[in-house]
């Protein structure tokens, strides 16, 4: 309970901190044409979600970033993660990238983070059907913006992997859009299902692309998302071993 309390202090220090620093940026990006201010509000969050895993939460949660893709691997397309805590919108800011998430309803209400998620055109799942979330996908790579996805839709809460659900894989081989396994361990309890927080380490991953031409030799949006499903199970696997 007090190592919570203490990270919840830390966390809105932090927080206050940035919004401070950032209240100019952020109302100059208000006055940038959409495209351009999407682009900067998603560079803004990009570093709040750096300063909360890598400053607020140190030295009691320490995490570490590392990829095993090569060096020369374009940062376009679909990155798809496992989904184990409410912490995982975070944690993706170690990947570097400016990303457009998918997001269920929920956190678009949020009073702060609902802000800057409506500013950089998060695309909220549980609102858009499909046909209008593929519209918003093949805009955002066609702008040569990254996206973030969980597939599992809602946080396991624990090491297991739930099932991975359809829709992005089927975008993807539509769009036929490259997709970044990743994976992120070490998290289930941090914060757990009450946020609450302990002590641990976390590490995040990024895989080997799926090419677009990779993607398009399995007969459907299934096949594809098993794959891909075994691919992160069998490197999660790998990061916890003792």
């Amino acid at each position: 309970l007090m190592l919570s309390l203490y990270l919840y202090i830390s966390m809105s220090f932090w927080t206050i901190v940035y919004l401070v620093v950032c209240a100019l940026p952020a109302t100059v990006c208000l006055l940038l044409p959409v495209s351009k201010s999407r682009t900067a509000f998603r560079h803004l969050i990009l570093w709040y979600g750096t300063l909360i895993v890598r400053i607020a939460v140190w030295p009691w949660i320490r995490v570490t970033y590392d990829s095993t893709a090569p060096s020369d691997e374009s940062d376009e397309g679909i990155y798809v993660f496992n989904h184990r805590s409410a912490s995982d919108p975070f944690l993706i800011a170690l990947l570097g990238l400016p990303m457009l998430q998918l997001v269920n309803g929920w956190p678009m209400r949020l009073p702060l983070f609902g802000f800057f998620a409506r500013r950089c055109g998060y695309i909220n799942t549980t609102k858009n059907n499909y046909e209008e979330s593929r519209a918003k996908i093949a805009a955002a790579l066609a702008a040569q913006v990254p996206i973030a996805s969980f597939p599992e839709g809602t946080r396991s809460g624990s090491r297991n992997l739930n099932q991975f659900r359809s829709g992005i894989f089927k975008i993807a081989m539509e769009l036929r859009a490259p997709i970044h396994p990743c994976c992120i361990v070490g998290n289930e309890y941090i914060p757990d299902r009450r946020f609450r927080f302990q002590t641990g380490r976390i590490r995040v991953r990024r895989m080997p692309v799926i090419t677009a031409e990779e993607a398009a030799a399995f007969d459907n949006a299934y096949l594809l998302k098993q794959h891909v499903k075994t691919l992160i199970q069998a490197e999660i696997t790998k990061l916890e071993e003792p």
